[in-house]
């Protein structure tokens, strides 16, 4: 059984959209120094192009829980690019998955 985040953010211009969908390899990279972390995916939205998902697995809620609340995820996000940037999140929610 794995965890699944996922998260919906919107942004205010096409240039922080991008700087958004930037991060991704930067953000993939300290992601998987994390314990318990399997895969991230930041997409953009095909008919909103202001609004990207993204959607990590984890094997553990502990692992996830350990991870958002760390402060080399703020870090994370910051050295990935993102420093500055004011993404609002419209939804986020954590369910359980079984990765059959």
């Amino acid at each position: 059984m794995s965890v699944l985040s996922t998260a919906i953010y919107t942004v205010a211009s096409e240039e922080e959209a991008q700087r958004f969908a930037d991060m991704a390899e930067g953000m993939t990279r300290s992601y998987e120094a994390q314990p318990g972390f399997q895969r991230l995916i930041v997409a953009r939205a095909v008919n909103e192009p202001l609004t990207l998902v993204t959607i990590s697995w984890w094997e553990t809620e502990d692992a996830l829980r350990a991870w958002t609340t760390n402060s080399s995820y703020r870090q994370a996000k910051d050295d990935a690019g993102g420093r500055g940037m004011k993404a609002k999140m419209e939804f986020g929610r954590w369910v359980p998955v079984d990765r059959k």
